[in-house]
């Protein structure tokens, strides 16, 4: 009872945690009027926006251009063949003298006029660039425009020298109709940059030119309209869509909540700032881009500039690495800031406009809603898999909808918010599940990692269940080692030294085991017991088995480095390995049992350790062992027949196999090997003269090895007393 108050209050915090997040990503921009804010108020706008970046940039059309909206570059081309920037204006009027011949219908410039020029002769720059304005505007239709900026502050602090007290006249011309029974934060034309009377004058458009970052720095954001003394005036894009269409837009504000823009192609709604999010057609690739210079020094007669520029919106601005005029927005981290403006003409223009923030919220909390009743409803049925399952289907159904349906119909969905409470509600709610079930397998991990090998314990910790009486067949390979002359050993050390000794043993023994795998049944004395395949499946557990083994007999002389150290004697060992069927599980009584394995097998494998010391090897496998290991993994080892035999108790002979480590004085003598095989398989025919010809070779050649000896000596006595008939070459022990 107390899990479940404490899951579905983690959950109702979840949720209000992630409504209210929805509900501030909403208002960020309203709330920050004349400054940054703070992070708290910030923090959901920035993950709702950069995820709403996301899936837009996944609805971007590539391959699609305005070709209404050319940019007249400033480029690096240009300043390279014209000179530096900035040029003169009489060089600027040639700009719109081309322009107006090539016949263009609006020219924008994203350039700021706010200081006559000087000029040392007798002609006046300002007089020359008017001149061209007037002329181009002469013909019906035809506009240029000017910009300007306006400072977002509080008109208590106005300062005189740095912007208008009252509105300039000339933007009287410009002010937007409509019906306002609430009025936008109001603003004030800056001085800086305001065009010189002289231009000011020229009946040429004047438009404010400015924009404001989001709080993460990216450009979303464009001011549409200014309230400047209570009356609304457009911005640099909306004069050109309405110079361009001869549209009059109208400002309509009956409240705060509800304020927008109707044009002819539809409603765009505004925020307090009097902003709107910009629809991004793309980025400088999705406008022509013709270089000034190049437009300077066409001919008045190139048909392709009149195919370029005819009846067109150019605007005029800097594209130069150097101008520094780059904003980071979400199609482009560089992208000039003319750009910026050319997108939201484009958006005006074929009435790509965003719903309501009412609409795009209502969506957001129905997503939000379903999601989470949805992810808390499944949990009822307590399947882990199917709580998987359905929260990945939630996740990428809602992310699908709202990237390929709502955003291309003008939704600004808070998806990130509603994805977060789907996804921390499943994460809260399988934190508690694991919490409850670490708890439990704690107590199976206490009671039994005292006397159970760690893969054990592991296997019942996933499979509880397993914890009873009893066993299941399984196909596994049984290891034994031994530790050769122990009783002498112990003799010669007093009990410390003599368990510190076998201590040192055991523990490199044991970590070998488990680093290759290899699962430990018990310690009996100086004797070892392990197996591969059990309790965990492990595919080709021979393998993995003799691998093991191996670096066992190899990791002993550093053991007995130590032992010669300390004045205490070495250790040597031997290892048989079998594989087979094998009775493994809990065994014991209803109190005490241990997990471990029983049957003809394990006999076998505790046989062929035995066998070591007779055949004078460390590493003993029967052939089943050998058998088992696919033919590209046994290319590894190298095997030595040891003999055809039949093992005390049992009725069937098998052939045994010594495996060589790399530190045998055979593992490269691959010739001696080879004879070997030779010889053993003429011993089977009964070729005892041959045999032992080539086995007396061995013999001298290795003196020391017990196999070429034994081998040598049976031969040699077979030849002067044959084995009887039916003889197949099987060697039986009497004893263990």
């Amino acid at each position: 009872m107390f899990f479940r108050i404490i899951q579905y209050v983690g959950i109702a915090v979840i949720v209000i945690f992630c409504a209210f997040s929805i509900i501030l990503s909403t208002s960020e921009r309203d709330l920050n009027t004349y400054g940054s804010t703070s992070f708290i108020y910030t923090y959901a706008s920035f993950f709702e926006d950069r995820f709403f970046d996301l899936r837009m940039k996944l609805t971007v059309d590539r391959n699609k251009k305005d070709t209404r909206l050319i940019l007249a570059a400033i480029d690096d081309h240009s300043l390279n063949k014209i000179g530096r920037w900035p040029w003169s204006r009489v060089k600027q009027a040639q700009i719109i003298d081309k322009l107006g011949t090539f016949g263009a219908k609006i020219i924008a410039f994203d350039v700021f006029y706010s200081e006559p020029e000087i000029a040392c002769n007798a002609e006046n720059p300002d007089k020359v660039f008017l001149e061209s304005i007037k002329k181009f505007q002469s013909n019906p239709g035809k506009k240029v425009i000017l910009p300007f900026s306006v400072d977002r502050i509080d008109p208590k602090e106005i300062n005189e020298e740095l912007q208008f007290k009252e509105t300039p006249e000339q933007l009287l011309n410009f002010m937007l109709g409509g019906q306002q029974s609430a009025a936008l934060q109001t603003t004030l034309v800056g001085k800086k940059v305001y065009p010189i009377p002289l231009l000011a004058n020229s009946e040429a458009g004047i438009s404010h030119i400015e924009a404001e970052a989001d709080s993460d720095g990216v450009f979303r954001h464009y001011s549409l309209v200014a309230n400047i003394d209570s009356f609304y005036y457009p911005s640099f894009a909306l004069q050109a869509y309405q110079f361009y269409t001869g549209d009059q837009p109208k400002v309509d504000i009956p409240n705060i909540d509800n304020a927008k823009v109707s044009i002819k192609p539809g409603t765009t709604y505004l925020n307090f700032n009097g902003e709107t999010k910009v629809r991004w057609l793309g980025g400088l690739d999705h406008f022509p881009v013709v270089s000034i210079y190049d437009i300077i020094n066409a001919n008045d007669g190139d048909l392709e500039m009149k195919n370029i520029f005819n009846n067109k919106i150019v605007f005029v601005a800097s594209t130069a690495f150097g101008a520094h005029d780059f904003r980071n927005t979400p199609v482009d981290s560089t992208l000039p800031g003319v750009v910026f403006h050319m997108n939201m003409v484009n958006m005006l223009l074929d009435g790509r406009f965003f719903v309501s923030e009412n609409d795009s919220a209502k969506v957001s909390w129905i997503i939000l809603a379903v999601g989470t009743t949805c992810i808390v409803g499944v949990m009822f049925f307590g399947n882990a898999i199917l709580d998987f399952v359905v929260v990945n289907f939630l996740l990428i159904s809602f992310f699908l909808l709202d990237t390929y349906y709502f955003i291309p119909r003008g939704y600004n969905n808070r998806l990130f918010f509603c994805l977060s409470s789907v996804v921390l509600c499943y994460s809260w709610s399988t934190f508690l599940h694991f919490y409850q079930s670490n708890k439990e397998k704690k107590k199976i991990k206490g009671t039994f990692s005292r006397y159970l090998a760690p893969s054990i314990v592991n296997d019942l910790l996933k499979n509880p269940d397993k914890v009873k009486l009893g066993g299941e067949k399984k196909n596994i390979t049984v290891f034994f080692s031994d530790v050769r002359d122990f009783t002498s050993i112990s003799e010669k050390l007093t009990p410390e030294q003599l368990s510190h000794c076998l201590n040192l043993y055991m523990t490199m023994m044991t970590d070998t085991l488990f680093e290759h795998k290899g699962t430990l049944d018990k310690y009996i004395g100086d004797a070892m017991v392990a197996y591969w395949g059990a309790p965990v499946e492990l595919e080709h557990h021979s393998y993995w088995a003799i691998k093991g083994a191996i670096q066992m007999i190899e990791r002993l002389p550093l053991i007995n480095e130590e032992f010669k150290l300390n004045g205490f004697p070495t250790f040597k060992h031997g290892i048989g390995l079998n594989t087979g069927d094998c009775s493994v599980g809990n065994m014991g009584s209803n109190q005490i049992f241990s997990y471990t394995a029983l049957g003809d097998n394990m006999n076998l494998g505790a046989r062929l350790e035995s066998l070591c010391k007779y055949y004078g090897v460390q590493l003993n496998i029967s052939e089943y062992t050998k058998n088992a290991i696919p033919a590209d993994l046994a290319q590894e080892f190298t095997f030595r027949t040891l003999d055809k035999v039949r093992v005390k108790g049992k009725e069937n002979a098998l052939t045994i196999y010594e495996v060589l480590h790399p530190s045998h004085m055979l593992y490269k003598d691959h010739e001696t090997l080879k004879r070997h095989e030779e010889a053993f398989e003429l011993y089977l025919n009964q070729k005892f003269n041959e045999a032992e010809n080539i086995f007396h070779q061995l013999h001298e050649k290795y003196p020391d090895d017990k196999s070429f000896k034994r081998m040598y000596q049976i031969c040699k006595d077979f030849k002067e007393v044959p084995p009887p008939p039916g003889w197949d070459g099987t060697y039986t022990h009497k004893e263990k």
